[in-house]
């Protein structure tokens, strides 16, 4: 038992380890469940299960204590140490939780021995044996079994939840090599690891880090946390397109940031890189981009053009002739793009365009 749960970090074969654990105690299901601080399920595997049965768990909220006394116990008792239940859809269950109550008993999962094996970073990690109703309640063998299995499940989990950190560190290098402001995030939303390019960005201001969470100041803030929660729970594959992006701005100062969801590997607790947060608006050592400031600033493809030129200082007559337009439509361009840009004069605009180089 102790061998197949320490290969399951590196081989991803959990579901023969839970088999073998709920078999080795006299269950019917091996569980292991991960439900992060916000009560949202980060993962629920019970390979015999019918995923139907895992799905409703999710939508009678299962991961909430409120709606699941195994997860409040879990929240609370001491880690590592088992308690086995008595029939958990008893009639007075179903008075008291109802919800859960009801899904134990249609799904026959009337008895287990449970315990907790992780409360931190955000996460709670319970390892548990479900029993059917005729099954009954484990007995001293069952219970001493499971005892002594909480140990090697809880080292295999301690080593999943590394190997997904080290893979945090792995992108933040390989991103640096190319010169990317990049914050990498995990499925809980945390920043595992930042670009030395993402530092900078950090140290003008506009983004915080705070509590491990990646949040701005200004107009965006708000938009830059629903991408975030949004893209975290993607599932995406290779080549999928960015999740989509935020423009930050705050006392004339703009970031532009792309959410790009990662793929997901099928077996992880969420500690892995599932998101990238890379920001596009400065440090970058190269022309303006008209792609990016068209983004910032909600300008057309016209406007953009315009205003690059602008601050290259072009004359009203070039820059007319240049895109095929009167000086008095030019003029009319010009006045809708200073307006969105929030600058009066040719000087203003390239000072603020210089925050995209």
């Amino acid at each position: 038992m102790a061998d197949l749960f320490s290969s399951a970090p590196l081989t991803g074969a959990w579901a023969p380890a839970l088999n073998a654990l709920a078999d080795a105690c006299g269950g019917r299901h091996g569980q292991l469940i991960g439900v992060s601080s916000d009560a949202a399920v980060a993962f629920n595997w019970m390979p015999r299960a019918d995923a139907s049965a895992i799905t409703e768990f999710v939508a009678i909220n299962g991961g909430d204590p409120r709606v699941n006394p195994r997860i409040k116990v879990g929240r609370r008792a001491r880690v590592m140490h088992a308690w086995h239940e008595a029939r958990c859809s008893s009639e007075d269950e179903l008075r008291r939780n109802f919800a859960h109550a009801d899904w134990c008993r249609r799904n026959d999962l009337s008895h287990g021995s449970q315990a907790t094996l992780v409360r931190d970073q955000g996460m709670l990690i319970k390892l548990a044996v479900g029993r059917s109703e005729g099954g009954g309640p484990p007995e001293s063998q069952d219970r001493r079994a499971f005892e002594a299995l909480i140990g090697p499940v809880r080292a295999a989990v301690q080593t999943e939840i590394l190997l997904e950190g080290r893979g945090a560190d792995l992108l933040a290098g390989a991103l640096d090599g190319l010169a990317l402001a990049a914050f990498i995030c995990d499925g809980l939303g945390a920043v595992r690891a930042v670009t030395a390019q993402a530092e900078a960005v950090l140290r003008r201001g506009i983004l915080q880090v705070r509590r491990a969470r990646l949040g701005a100041e200004g107009a965006g803030a708000a938009a830059l946390e629903a991408a975030i929660d949004k893209a975290r729970s993607d599932r995406r594959t290779p080549g999928e397109t960015p999740s989509g992006s935020v423009v930050l701005r705050r006392e004339g100062e703009v970031e532009v940031l792309d959410i790009v969801a990662l793929p997901s590997a099928p077996h992880a607790f969420g500690f892995e890189p599932r998101l990238l947060v890379v920001a596009r608006g400065g440090g970058r050592d190269r022309g303006v981009s008209r792609d990016l400031i068209q983004t910032a600033f909600d300008l057309t493809p016209a406007e953009s053009a315009i205003a690059l030129q602008l601050a290259e200082g072009a004359s009203t007559e070039d820059i007319a002739a240049a895109q095929r337009i009167s000086v008095s439509t030019l003029r009319s361009h010009v006045k809708a793009l200073f307006w969105k840009i929030g600058v009066n004069r040719r000087a203003e605009l390239a000072a603020r365009l210089q925050a995209f180089r």
